[in-house]
């Protein structure tokens, strides 16, 4: 996994504030990989949701509905 800048931006809001986040992007941006690293790296209690079967699936989640 690469990390960049934004990813570290949004790891540390995740990790520093008690703050929700809405995580969207285009296919392929590493929304998956994001919500992974922080399942496996993260302390805090977390839900992890997606619009579709297969989106929620792959990050480890539930669907919204």
């Amino acid at each position: 996994m690469e990390r960049n800048e934004v990813f570290d931006l949004a790891l540390g809001f995740v990790t520093e504030t008690s703050e929700n986040i809405f995580l969207t992007g285009k296919a392929g941006t590493g929304k998956t990989t994001f919500l992974k690293y922080l399942k496996d790296h993260c302390a805090k209690n977390m839900v992890v949701a997606a619009p579709t079967g297969v989106a929620a699936i792959n990050a480890g989640g539930v669907t919204l509905h």
